[in-house]
């Protein structure tokens, strides 16, 4: 096998940080619309210069608030690749 990322490395390198990060997330006890939360999503607008971004649970929520946004509704045609995850189509 030959090994693309080396995650143990990464993660070593920031465990600090990381485990800091968790542990105030377990403490808080706020894991939906908490203040890190909120914080990641200032921060995450700021950096792509935008008014404001929405965190959401996983990629096919994200798909879905996406073609919302859109206008996309039931029944329109949605053209993607084929090479993908079985949720972008039940999306």
């Amino acid at each position: 096998m030959i090994p693309m990322v080396d995650l143990k490395r990464q993660y070593h390198n920031l465990k600090k940080e990381i485990d800091a990060a968790i542990g105030d997330v377990l403490e808080e006890t706020r894991f939906i619309l908490g203040p890190n939360v909120s914080a990641l999503e200032e921060e995450v607008a700021a950096y792509h210069d935008l008014p404001y971004a929405v965190g959401v649970a996983n990629g096919t929520d994200a798909l879905l608030l996406a073609l919302r946004a859109c206008g996309i509704e039931a029944g329109d045609e949605v053209i993607t690749t084929t090479f993908t995850f079985i949720a972008t189509a039940e999306v």
